[in-house]
């Protein structure tokens, strides 16, 4: 798909996400709209790999997976009215994501849960598998346990994306607990690792329709509150969602 048109997309996701999430006051924000351009990728380039009608994205960062609401109004599986009613008793799209929704996988809640749920899944499947896992994430003991079991049996079909927007929910995660350098931990336990600017669709799409014959990790540099000019790049709004009547036209008007 031509890149123009992929923004073009990607802006439309970032926009819906912010009327629902500023309507309803609910849920992290600044963390859905730093991996719209990964999503927009997956589902809307047909030159990548993945095929969201038999593969699957388990939301390790389960904080972020309301931005695939939008896309999945966009291919079909939700009625558009759903996104209105988002965290209400009436609709069915909730908080995070979960199996009863259509066109949605495992999604996890804790941090750290989803990429060994990914693990499994890949294990036992021939379909490709992605996992999307925020770099706050890593913190958790659980996430390398996973790569270890993952390396060991060399599991080809299943790539981890890290969102690397460099910041957590108590600030940036090189002040926090230092990350880096995360390409070469990666690659100490062996696996294919790629560094792509997160929001570059050349760099997504050549990422994503590269093979390998060892399993994958793209770390997708990305910014936080993507779209938003304000929000961008500060960390007190990965739990802060816009309130003012001002704030929410200008997040509005940047997205359109």
């Amino acid at each position: 798909m031509d890149n123009n048109k992929l923004e073009e997309l990607a802006k439309s996701v970032r926009k819906r996400i912010f009327k629902f999430k500023t309507s309803s006051g609910y849920g992290h924000l600044a963390s859905c709209l730093s991996c719209v351009d990964i999503l927009a990728s997956l589902y809307y380039d047909e030159e990548t790999a993945y095929d969201h009608r038999k593969d699957s994205i388990i939301f390790s960062k389960g904080h972020g997976s309301p931005s695939i609401y939008p896309i999945l109004v966009d291919l079909g599986y939700v009625e558009p009215e759903e996104l209105e009613k988002y965290c209400t008793p009436d609709g069915i799209l909730r908080l995070h994501a979960d199996k009863s929704i259509p066109g949605c996988s495992f999604i996890g809640g804790s941090l750290g849960n989803g990429i060994g749920y990914a693990a499994g899944l890949a294990f036992a499947s021939e379909n490709n598998i992605v996992a999307m896992l925020g770099d706050a994430e890593l913190y958790e003991g659980s996430v390398w346990e996973s790569i270890i079991f993952i390396a060991h049996h060399n599991i080809k079909n299943l790539t981890l994306v890290v969102d690397r927007n460099a910041m957590g929910i108590l600030g940036k995660t090189e002040d926090l607990l230092k990350l880096e350098p995360l390409r070469e931990k990666f690659d100490s336990f062996g696996l294919d690792v790629t560094v792509v600017d997160g929001h570059n669709f050349d760099e997504l799409r050549a990422a994503f329709s590269t093979e390998s014959e060892r399993p994958r990790v793209i770390i997708a540099n990305t910014i936080k509150g993507k779209g938003v000019s304000y929000m961008e790049d500060v960390w007190q709004y990965h739990t802060i969602i816009p309130k003012s009547d001002e704030d929410i036209e200008i997040g509005i008007e940047e997205l359109s």
